[in-house]
């Protein structure tokens, strides 16, 4: 038996919006946003990378110690990983200070002597060769892209460069974005509940970093989950020219 409950997403532009899509070669615009059928979307995995990344930073918010580059000793286990399996030279020094484990990514393999403690952000979200609890949604708006152009400006003569000129789209501000997420509560089949170690098998340490854990499921969810998108206040493209705030809301389903 599975028990779920059922989260509404809201997503609210504050400002002109895009995240960027495949390119349509019927279409004229040179950086069209993303788009499934004919709506306008917020891809599951934008918003689910989002959500990771207010994860990570209320774990090291909370449990990091920045002038000692070490985490509180009862709380080592709850140190997030990097989720890649490349890091870049820049993510490597995170792992140096200590605000990520040296592992880079969580992994589980029955059987695995190799296997590792589950991070947070991966009990949620899912790890490789393990699902999570949380099923994050393509969020989708009513709404046709509008289109603007951009161009570089010749430093010498102080006017467009010739064949500058490029189409891209954009979503305007007031736009609602909706969709609705899932949090497993239950799994009665598998022996899971949320808040809880999973009865994962072989010599894996597991979940290991909610030992002791005495919050109910509703306690986990708004704590690491639904706080946490409404944490969210930038996404998308073209941050730097003005774009991307946003305001989250998020609402159970009766």
């Amino acid at each position: 038996m599975i028990t779920e409950q059922k989260y509404e997403v809201k997503l609210e532009t504050l400002e002109p919006f895009r995240i960027g899509g495949k390119l349509d070669p019927l279409s004229a615009s040179d950086n069209p946003v993303a788009i499934v059928g004919s709506q306008v979307v917020i891809p599951g995995s934008s918003l689910k990378g989002a959500l990771r990344s207010q994860i990570e930073q209320y774990l090291i918010g909370q449990f990091y110690t920045p002038d000692r580059k070490q985490w509180q000793t009862d709380k080592v286990a709850w140190q997030p990983c990097l989720a890649s399996t490349q890091p870049s030279e820049d993510e490597k020094q995170l792992i140096v200070q200590k605000k990520y484990r040296v592992e880079n990514s969580c992994s589980y393999s029955p059987g695995n002597a190799q296997n590792k403690t589950i991070c947070p952000a991966c009990y949620f979200l899912g790890a490789q060769g393990l699902v999570g609890f949380v099923r994050v949604p393509f969020l989708n708006a009513e709404i046709a892209a509008e289109e603007l152009y951009s161009a570089r400006i010749d430093r010498a003569t102080g006017v467009v460069a010739h064949s500058t000129n490029r189409p891209y789209q954009l979503i305007p501000s007031g736009v609602t974005f909706k969709g609705i997420l899932h949090i497993l509560y239950e799994d009665k089949v598998r022996g899971w509940k949320l808040g809880e170690k999973r009865p994962l098998t072989g010599s894996s340490e597991g979940d290991r970093w909610l030992q002791g854990n005495s919050k109910s499921p509703d306690e986990f969810a708004q704590e690491f989950i639904t706080k946490r998108l409404e944490t969210i206040q930038i996404l998308g493209g073209f941050k730097s020219k003005g774009f991307g705030k946003v305001k989250v809301t998020v609402e159970p389903v009766k």
